[in-house]
């Protein structure tokens, strides 16, 4: 004979059962969207390798020219231009090639380097990060910069790469 007290006894561990498995759940779907926060991450980053890659090969071809001006397009493919031109012109063509991937390029003077030979750092920058280096900004609607003011680390919270040219 069934005692009076243990009714809905099985009606509790099946509730028991079921706030386990829908924590499981809970946990699975937080995984999930972390996991596709990663991926993403990863694929901007990969993105902004290959664009600085062909950037970089571009600086090893072209050594006389300054890429630390300006992007202007120069059309070298049907005009002659000189090797500041060429630089110019390969800025803007990856310049291009970086806002069709949502990302932003520039190059800098690579900080901390020996005079004897001077560097070109390339930064690609993504989401709400600028390619440049500086303070963090006090007003939480402007961008950060991708590099601290003295350029010697990654700003906190910033999405962006650097690749050091030679």
């Amino acid at each position: 004979m069934m005692n009076k007290f243990q009714k809905g006894v099985g009606l509790i561990e099946v509730l028991v059962a079921m706030l386990i498995l829908s924590i499981g759940i809970l946990g699975f779907v937080a995984l999930q969207a972390r996991a596709t926060a990663a991926t993403t991450e990863a694929l901007k980053r990969s993105e902004a390798l290959l664009v600085l890659q062909g950037l970089a090969e571009r600086i090893r071809l072209n050594s006389q020219g300054n890429y630390l001006a300006s992007a202007a397009n120069k059309n070298c493919i049907t005009n002659i231009c000189n090797a500041n031109d060429q630089a110019q012109d390969d800025l803007y063509f990856f310049n291009k090639e970086a806002t069709t991937k949502n990302m932003k390029v520039s190059t800098i003077e690579c900080p901390q380097t020996s005079t004897e030979q001077p560097r070109t750092c390339l930064i690609a920058a993504w989401d709400k990060t600028e390619p440049n280096k500086g303070a963090m900004p006090t007003d939480t609607t402007q961008n950060i910069p991708c590099l601290v003011a003295d350029g010697s680390k990654y700003q906190d919270g910033a999405t962006c790469l650097l690749m050091e040219v030679y």
